[in-house]
């Protein structure tokens, strides 16, 4: 079947990986929506999450039927499942932090994003107060390790819900690497490091978003490529990350398509149909 894609796309060969195992844990307890049952998979959910409006708010459409959901109806945790389920995938941080008694805490945090580019600056949520917000706002330093394939494991595992006097670091067994400018280790086995000052944190809800300046980037040498650009960048499929989806859905890079930005001057006009 010949490819659909328009013109100036192009897809980079896949590469083959093993099959992506559950993750463990993360099972968040939720009034009428059980494990499988968002997004209309059980009738116990399509009946507490559908709700009353205009008479055409059932009308099919070429895409099929909608379910309609309302979040203060269906409730916070259960729509928290929802988004984490439609917003995917998410990058991950990997992000370690020191604790003012000195104890070493990593976890994964995957609601993550760049924030700022000048200056540099990256943010993470901390869904309730956990260990790694609780060091980041007392010492003011964290560093985000890229959270890759090969350590896909460990990285859930540090999800765990250690005490905080217990470092993953020593019960997962990873290697704290010592960081240039910031007090909280690297984690050696990740390929990317992006050492923190915290800048501001912003307080949501149930949730507070951590921002972070960036003031060292540490990037192993062997995942760099050289475009035909002259960029020598890190390449995607050297750093191989993971995602977080759904449920306890984890995902890698599959498919990845290049296609360059359109500049008005050069608008071909074709898209509007």
């Amino acid at each position: 079947m010949p490819d659909a894609r328009g013109p100036g796309v192009r897809v980079q060969p896949p590469f083959e990986r093993p099959r992506d195992p559950a993750e463990t844990g993360d099972r968040v307890a939720a009034a009428g929506v059980g494990e499988d049952q968002v997004g209309g998979r059980a009738q116990q959910e399509t009946e507490s999450t559908r709700t009353t409006h205009a008479p055409d708010a059932t009308a099919r459409h070429d895409r099929g039927m909608r379910t309609d959901i309302d979040p203060a109806e269906l409730g916070s945790q259960a729509f928290y499942k929802v988004l984490n389920s439609v917003i995917v995938p998410r990058p991950i941080a990997w992000v370690s932090t020191r604790s003012a008694a000195g104890v070493d805490n990593l976890a994964p945090h995957s609601f993550f994003t760049a924030a700022c580019v000048d200056p540099p600056m990256v943010q993470f949520t901390s869904v309730g107060k956990k260990d790694s917000l609780r060091n980041c706002v007392e010492t003011n330093e964290f560093v985000v390790c890229l959270a890759n394939e090969p350590m896909f494991e460990k990285i859930n595992a540090t999800a765990t819900d250690f005490p905080a006097e217990v470092s993953e670091f020593t019960e997962v067994g990873l290697t704290p690497e010592p960081s240039l400018t910031v007090a909280p280790p690297r984690v050696k086995e990740s390929p990317v490091a992006l050492e923190c000052r915290t800048e501001h944190t912003l307080e949501l809800g149930d949730s507070t978003v951590v921002i972070g300046r960036v003031l060292h980037a540490a990037i192993d040498e062997d995942v760099f490529d050289t475009d035909e650009r002259g960029n020598h960048l890190p390449s995607a499929t050297k750093l191989r990350p993971l995602a977080r989806l759904g449920r306890n859905e984890w995902s890698t890079l599959g498919e990845i398509l290049e296609i360059t930005r359109i500049p008005y001057k050069k608008w071909p006009g074709h898209y509007s149909g």
